[in-house]
């Protein structure tokens, strides 16, 4: 489904694990070590997917009493550190061309994320020599935020931290918390797809559309993100020749 096409729009804001970056069996591995003491073992990735770990100060928090949380968050970020130049899977393809192209026409970026502020810097230094942090205007993580996605806070604070109305922005994410978010705040959403499997792409895209009334369009890669934003960014040429494509 295409989104209403507006040439005001200025700002795209992103989901980051599992959009941005690739940091599913970092994730899952520095889980895994985090709460063997807390179970006694080391669970499955389903078992722990079954924990529905959205962010990681939340999910220890309920799994741990409160005069154990901090030192369980240590743990998890000495594991998440140390594990990080083995596991961690960099940017997806693509998403580097697609944040410096859309920085390059204008566009405010910014990132929505449920990831702590902790775990957010040691992955941003280790992508240093990328430049990836250069392309955001703002960046929200776990710990900015009282009430986690599906609540569309996160995602207001950084239209607010922009001066952007939502009229004016575009969300891009891979689950459908995102795309719940992004209804409750009144941007327009795009499924990110191009992490998933081909079934995981018909479930969650399915998902995303019937979570909202307007439906969600779909995004199979970074380049098909570009498309979309350099219609709107030629709308006022295209619409004085009379019409307007979508097709790459």
């Amino acid at each position: 489904m295409t989104p209403h096409i507006d040439d005001r729009r200025r700002c795209v804001l992103f989901d980051l694990d599992g959009t941005l970056i690739n940091t599913w069996h970092l994730y899952m591995e520095s889980f895994r070590l985090t709460l063997e003491p807390v179970f006694g073992r080391r669970l499955t990735d389903q078992e722990i997917l079954d924990l529905h770990p959205q962010a990681e100060r939340r999910l220890l928090l309920s799994l741990v009493e409160e005069a154990e949380f901090t030192p369980a968050f240590d743990r998890f970020l000495t594991h998440y550190s140390s594990l990080h130049d083995r596991l961690f899977g960099g940017p997806y393809d693509g998403v580097l061309d697609m944040l410096q192209q859309l920085h390059g026409q204008g566009y405010l970026l910014g990132i929505v994320t449920g990831k702590s502020r902790e775990a957010w810097r040691i992955t941003s230094a280790r992508m240093e020599a990328q430049g990836f942090e250069q392309f955001f205007d703002v960046v929200l993580t776990d710990d900015d935020v009282q009430t986690p996605k599906p609540n569309p806070e996160g995602i207001l604070a950084a239209l607010d931290a922009l001066e952007v109305e939502p009229a004016q922005a575009f969300f891009l994410g891979d689950s459908e918390l995102d795309a719940q978010a992004a209804a409750e705040a009144g941007l327009p959403f795009g499924a990110a797809l191009w992490a998933k499997d081909s079934d995981d792409c018909g479930l969650f895209a399915s998902a995303a559309r019937t979570t909202r009334t307007d439906g969600a369009t779909d995004f199979p890669s970074p380049a098909s993100v570009m498309t979309l934003f350099q219609t709107i960014q030629a709308l006022p040429t295209l619409r004085k020749q009379g019409g307007i494509s979508l097709s790459p």
